[in-house]
């Protein structure tokens, strides 16, 4: 065949680079001079490696694990050149031949599978032999758990993780214990650190495996909750009182029922107190402290607080009242009249009262308490309004003079504090219509001559009238005095008088001296005499005051007459004359008279001059003037004054100076 001098020349240049390829394959010794095999496993080749675990030496026959170093050893049956093993690794068997890197420890990041490959060279022939394994790198993820801390000394795991085989938990420094994912386990806490870790691993033993670690809290020891009181605010209603729960602890409020357990009613979230707007009545109550997670693995009751009912009845002249509860312990009743309340007794385990101590018409509320060691438990209230058809006691009357010489009458009906309607008369007239047992009559004008006499008639609240009332004649006085020149003053006062259950009682009579500010500064009995001569009235006084007290008759205590006073006059008494000759007799002018306490004396002689003047009592007039001898003959005076009670008082006259 001809080539032509082109074919010659490229033939040549094929045969000298196919020269030198083979002479540097030679020099490397890498590649056989005859065909390299396919690039498949030879399982038969005798080529062979296993992979184990860097850290604990471990043989890793299938599974590997992510991040985890591995290493590679030859296990090939035929004699092969260590220096000549390399290793690949990818998603399939890979051929290479060989090269310089103959590293046997590979660390996978990325989970999934792998094929490692071997290339190997037997000594002393230019033959590769691939050999490759598959395995499954796994991922050593932390496992997911949930804790809770649900009852004392205990703690609740559930493993929510899926990629491990085995999982084990392990609490605080406790042994790990193994456990089943989505299982709910409560483990004993043992002491501290108080921690929960959770370890997954998967089917091969000791191969790679992932934790998780939570710390927690655990609950403080559990309170018995208290019930302290129950209430009756209004109809249906229970109002409940607790002492403070714990917010670690799930708590249930709870009825009994008529099996003799207890049903739920709600759960209870709320601080005290509580209220329950429709309740079961009557009933039992009690919280009942739960764990959070295991309800019924763990609960701590309270005391038991029972409703007490209350009914009533108003009756004839008595409120009848009973009461029944299931509860135990001691009973209070207490009854409440506007805003006072008292307890009423009850005898030892009663469970009804009747109450005779009321008012017709007047409106009385009771409640019941029953108190039972660290509870007390109120019962509905009761307003029970009191009727009778049995007429009121005759009604008693006490009737004086007060101070400012008022009427002051006093009605008291026995058996009836309040309520009802009195009438009062004056000397048989109507005087006023009320309730109250109190009564002021200011419209009077005392005078001993006409009888002044009160009496009280009384229908309660129901209608019933009492028998016709008592009736009182208050004491009058009069006090003048006994004459224009004489100080003696004349007391005369009516007689005091009542119709009354003890009427025919004697009465005595005092006659009371009184001060300007109504002080007592004297007292004189004068038996049942209806007058009194004072002979000795106060001469310092200018007005003198008197009131009169009787008692007897029937009343209380004493009743007393109207504040009488006599104002007697200022008066200054002078001689007409006086001889003022030195014989020692009536030689001067003295002021003689009472009650001068504050006045001016003023002597004027016939030209009109003042010759003497004076405002002290003690001093006396010679007749002289300015030092010169009496001059006798005729002189006016004047006397001018206030008296006690700040009226002007004057008089005039003339006094003649005799030889």
């Amino acid at each position: 065949m001809d080539y032509g001098p082109f074919g010659i020349r490229l033939i040549m240049m094929k045969t000298a680079l196919l020269f030198w390829f083979l002479l540097l394959a030679h020099l490397l010794g890498s590649t056989p001079l005859r065909a390299q095999a396919p690039c498949v496993s030879q399982p038969d080749s005798g080529a062979n490696f296993d992979a184990y675990d860097a850290k604990t030496g471990l043989l890793l026959p299938k599974l590997l694990c992510v991040g985890r170093p591995i290493r590679l050893r030859n296990r090939s049956k035929n004699q092969v050149d260590l220096d000549k093993i390399y290793y690949l690794a990818g998603p399939s068997t890979i051929c290479r031949g060989f090269g310089n890197d103959t590293s046997t420890t590979f660390t996978f990041n990325e989970p999934g599978p792998i094929v490692i490959t071997q290339n190997t060279n037997p000594t002393n022939s230019a033959d590769v032999f691939i050999f490759s394994k598959t395995y499954e790198v796994l991922a050593s993820p932390q496992p997911a758990f949930e804790l809770s801390i649900c009852s004392p000394g205990l703690v609740q795991v559930t493993v929510t993780d899926k990629s491990y085989a085995t999982y084990f938990v392990q609490v605080g420094s406790a042994a790990p214990v193994p456990a089943a994912s989505g299982e709910t386990v409560s483990y004993p806490i043992s002491g501290g650190p108080y921690t929960v870790t959770v370890t997954g691993r998967y089917g091969q033993a000791n191969l790679c495996e992932g934790t998780s670690t939570k710390p927690f809290t655990p609950l403080p020891a559990p309170i018995a909750p208290v019930l302290r009181r129950l209430t009756r605010p209004a109809e249906g209603t229970v109002q409940l009182e607790f002492e403070a729960l714990q917010p670690e602890y799930r708590y249930q409020l709870q009825v009994a029922t008529t099996q003799g357990d207890y049903r739920n009613l709600m759960a209870v979230t709320a601080a005290s107190p509580l209220t329950l707007p429709a309740a079961p009545l009557p009933g039992c109550y009690r919280l009942l402290l739960q764990d959070q997670c295991q309800p019924p693995v763990f609960s701590l009751p309270s005391n038991s607080i029972c409703s007490v009912q209350l009914t009533g009845a108003a009756t004839n002249g008595r409120n009848q009242l009973s009461w029944t509860s299931a509860g135990n312990g001691t009973y209070t009743l207490t009854r409440t009249e506007g805003s006072t309340s008292v307890v009423l007794p009850l005898l030892a385990g009663a469970t009804s009262y009747d109450d005779a101590d009321v008012s017709c018409g007047t409106t009385y509320r009771y409640q019941v308490s029953l108190n039972s060691g660290p509870a007390t438990s109120v019962s509905n209230e009761v307003g029970l309004t009191a009727l009778s058809t049995t007429p009121p006691a005759r009604p008693q009357l006490w009737a004086g003079f007060n101070l400012r010489n008022q009427v002051e009458l006093r009605a008291e009906v026995p058996g009836v504090a309040a309520g009802g309607q009195l009438s009062y008369q004056r000397n048989g007239a109507p005087l006023a219509a009320t309730p109250a047992r109190r009564l002021l009559d200011s419209l009077i004008a005392p005078d001993p001559a006409v009888p002044l006499c009160y009496t009280v008639d009384f229908q309660d609240a129901c209608g019933n009238r009492a028998p016709a009332g008592a009736g009182v004649c208050v004491v009058q006085l009069k006090a003048e005095a006994a004459s224009s020149n004489a100080p003696e003053i004349r007391l005369t006062w009516s007689a005091l008088t009542a119709t009354g259950p003890d009427m025919a009682a004697p009465v005595s009579y005092r006659v009371l001296g009184l001060a300007a500010d109504n002080t007592v500064v004297s007292s004189v009995a004068v038996g049942n005499n209806l007058t009194y001569l004072d002979l000795q009235p106060d001469p310092n006084r200018q007005t003198v005051r008197y009131r009169i007290e009787a008692s007897g008759a029937g009343l209380p205590e004493p009743s007393y007459s109207n504040v009488a006073e006599v104002a007697r006059p200022v008066k200054l008494v002078l001689p007409t004359a006086f001889t003022p000759n030195g014989d020692g007799l009536n030689d001067v002018l003295e002021l003689k008279g009472r009650f001068l306490d504050n006045f001016r004396f003023t002597i004027i002689d016939r030209n009109g001059r003042t010759v003497f003047q004076t405002s002290d009592r003690t001093r006396s007039w010679d007749g002289r003037i300015k030092g010169a001898a009496p001059v006798p003959g005729a002189y006016a005076w004047q006397f001018e004054a206030l008296d006690q009670q700040g009226q002007r008082v004057k008089q005039y006259g003339t006094v003649t100076i005799l030889r």
